[in-house]
């Protein structure tokens, strides 16, 4: 019997481990003169990220009526110091984990084709050399901390057209495994650095005889 529940925990855990192992994947897109779109996948489920949520419930409910509110008493010193310090452990326990989903968040199929056009053609010339010197700055920019794929760039002039066209389109995915470790050490690091923090503010510890001795 004990075997038997001992192999069911296992394949339970080897299940779920399987499924945090499937990476989730983030779609963006974006065409002149079209709305912007973004998907998250997962497996078989699909969020549009663009589509906003629908309102619950037909009936609205009446506002409550308004209370009166009495007058919050200001904080201690102490409070807000204590609220301080808890908000700088969070901020410097980010670092190793923030970098640890960094680096494991894979941009790939990046393509953005860019049709640039001005008012005559030397103000289309000139956008094109600034809309080429900003997008290959970011992007050796994006290379030096995020794990990009080589995108698909094209940009070129239009000296006929009216107004530049832009098609975007990028792929991105992550592991859930690696955002659990980065959770687990985010908050890990937060609890070793409070206990830390508290532990320094406490007061000493009396050294044993120290009272003051009568006189003879």
């Amino acid at each position: 019997m004990a075997a038997v529940v001992g192999l069911s925990i296992a394949g339970v855990l080897a299940a779920v481990l399987l499924l945090l192992c499937i990476p989730v994947s983030f779609t963006a897109a974006y065409r002149t003169g079209e709305p912007p779109e973004a998907y998250l996948r997962w497996l078989f489920f699909t969020i549009d990220l663009t589509k906003e949520p629908k309102e619950r419930g037909a009936k609205r409910k009446k506002p409550p009526k308004p209370r009166e509110e009495k007058p919050k008493a200001a904080k201690k010193p102490l409070e807000f110091s204590e609220l301080l310090g808890v908000v700088v452990d969070l901020l410097s326990s980010l670092r190793g984990g923030a970098g640890m989903l960094v680096r494991n968040f894979v941009f790939y199929r990046i393509r953005l084709y860019m049709v640039v056009a001005g008012e005559d053609a030397a103000d289309t010339a000139m956008a094109y050399g600034r809309v080429n010197a900003l997008v290959y700055t970011a992007y050796a920019l994006a290379l030096g901390f995020l794990r990009i794929e080589k995108p698909d760039i094209q940009i070129r002039p239009d000296f006929t057209a009216e107004e530049g066209k832009v098609d975007f389109a990028a792929r991105a995915r992550l592991t859930p495994l690696v955002a659990l470790g980065a959770a687990i050490r985010i908050g890990c690091a937060f609890l070793v650095k409070t206990m830390r923090r508290k532990h320094a503010q406490e007061p000493p510890a009396p050294e044993k005889g120290a009272r003051g001795k009568t006189g003879d």
